[in-house]
């Protein structure tokens, strides 16, 4: 199903379009929806939290507070071994926000950032229901949150964080297998990458409350391989490490794109730097993402060409315990390291290490990799995964 083609960091940020706008009249609501946004994207939940009960706590701020808890029980999940309590949780919150905001567009039938809203929290109720496999009532909901953003772009022009929404819309549908396309487009308008990453792009620099979103989004897509943007991804990264310093994804995704710059000795610092946090038991770093720094090191040696490195970081990347949640950090260690036996010359060892790849329940990167190389063996870049 096409929901689950987006990459897992932008799970809620369909979502994460926060209507802060809708409540230009009371300042005070504004201001905690941005701050909430802004913990989020730290990773911040403790503080995300208690802002999200500051505004159920006001009489204008029950929409914007459900779906601000909701947001933060989102961002749970991402991290959850077993995410269904916090999706659930995550529902029942959107579901209050989607009834207050329905009584708002009811009072005001015209408001764009009513609309907003409501596709906002449609947008993340389907991402969701497609993660629990309910296909159907994604499908819908996704149909109505498009509407909704349609409506608010076409209420008011000039409100440019409306194109955020619709820009994943368009990236989302536009990168559908094309196998997927014919049943979609019974139901849903169809979608161009192109034309979403050139909306996002849009509010990454013209855009208010939506602006650190809609930057976060098109790092991930700068350093997916058949966009290719790394500098671009760079200095995104650098920009987004310097205000989110307590965001993990970021500094793996800031090195990826470093290292795939050509700049290696910056892509290391990065590496470090996770490193440093880990050890000294920073929030947000937990022990059990030692493996995934240790693969980053591993592969930031690939990419050197220092392929010594690279075993020793991916061979203690495969030794150290992990959860079930990063297990595809392991099938993806030794999915590489079989690349480098095989540039090796040493055929059978690659192959016993694709087939452990094979053998974890992950699913992921690693296993692509595997079945790839499994029957041909890998001869150098490109990897295109």
């Amino acid at each position: 199903m096409w929901i689950r083609t987006l990459p897992a960091a932008l799970s809620i940020w369909l979502a994460l379009t926060i209507p802060a706008v809708a409540f230009h009249r009371t300042p005070a609501i504004q201001e905690a929806l941005v701050r909430a946004g802004d913990q989020l994207l730290n990773q911040d939940l403790a503080g995300a939290d208690a802002t999200c009960l500051s505004l159920l706590a006001q009489s204008e701020g029950v929409a914007a507070g459900h779906f601000c808890r909701a947001l933060m029980h989102a961002t749970r999940a991402e991290s959850a071994d077993d995410p269904a309590l916090d999706q659930q949780r995550f529902l029942d919150d959107a579901s209050a926000a989607q009834a207050a905001a329905e009584q708002m567009q009811r009072a005001a039938p015209s408001d764009p950032e009513v609309k907003l809203l409501l596709g906002s929290v449609l947008g993340g109720k389907a991402m969701v229901h497609g993660a629990r496999g309910e296909y159907f009532t994604a499908l819908g909901e996704v149909k109505d949150a498009h509407r909704y953003f349609e409506d608010a772009r076409r209420l008011d022009p000039g409100l440019v964080d409306a194109g955020y929404g619709l820009a994943l819309y368009q990236i989302a549908i536009g990168d559908l297998p094309a196998f997927l396309k014919p049943l979609t487009a019974l139901v849903l308008p169809r979608g161009d990458a192109s034309q979403g990453i050139a909306m996002l792009e849009d509010v990454a620099e013209r855009g208010t409350v939506f602006k650190m979103p809609a930057r976060f989004a098109l790092l991930y897509l700068y350093i997916a391989p058949k966009i290719g943007r790394y500098a671009d991804a760079l200095r995104l990264g650098d920009d987004l490490l310097r205000r989110y310093p307590g965001n993990p994804d970021l500094y793996f995704a800031t090195a990826l794109a470093a290292s795939e710059s050509g700049r290696f000795d910056r892509a290391l610092d990065i590496g470090r730097r996770v490193h440093e946090q880990i050890a000294a038991g920073q929030p947000g770093f937990p022990a059990d993402l030692l493996p995934r720094y240790e693969h980053l090191m591993g592969k930031l040696y690939m990419d050197q060409g220092e392929d010594a490195m690279a075993l020793t970081f991916f061979q203690r990347a495969v030794q150290t315990p992990t959860r079930p949640r990063l297990r595809w950090i392991t099938a993806l260690a030794w999915a590489r390291s079989g690349m480098i036996y095989d540039l090796r010359g040493d055929r059978e060892e690659a192959v016993r290490r694709y087939r452990a790849a094979l053998s974890i329940e992950s699913g992921g990167v690693g296993q692509d990799l595997a079945r790839r190389y499994l029957d041909s063996p890998y001869r150098g870049r490109p990897e295109h995964s």
